[in-house]
């Protein structure tokens, strides 16, 4: 089933962007809910060539960071 959904972006306030030394980005996304029931936060990493790294470092800079 062929949908013509668009991806919704991360609300800044539940994203944290991190830039290494090695030019790496790490992304941690909080959760939401509950704080009982809730899950541990997601945590992702991109270097520079991996499919996603451009957008993340886009939004790493719109947060105001900088490299």
């Amino acid at each position: 089933m062929a949908t013509n959904a668009q991806p919704i972006p991360i609300p800044d306030d539940r994203l944290s962007i991190e830039k290494r030394r090695d030019g790496a980005l790490v992304v941690r996304v909080q959760s939401e809910g509950p704080a009982d029931s809730r899950l541990p936060d997601a945590v992702f990493s991109f270097r520079c060539g991996d499919p996603q790294y451009t957008y993340w470092l886009s939004r790493f800079r719109a947060l105001g960071k900088r490299d």
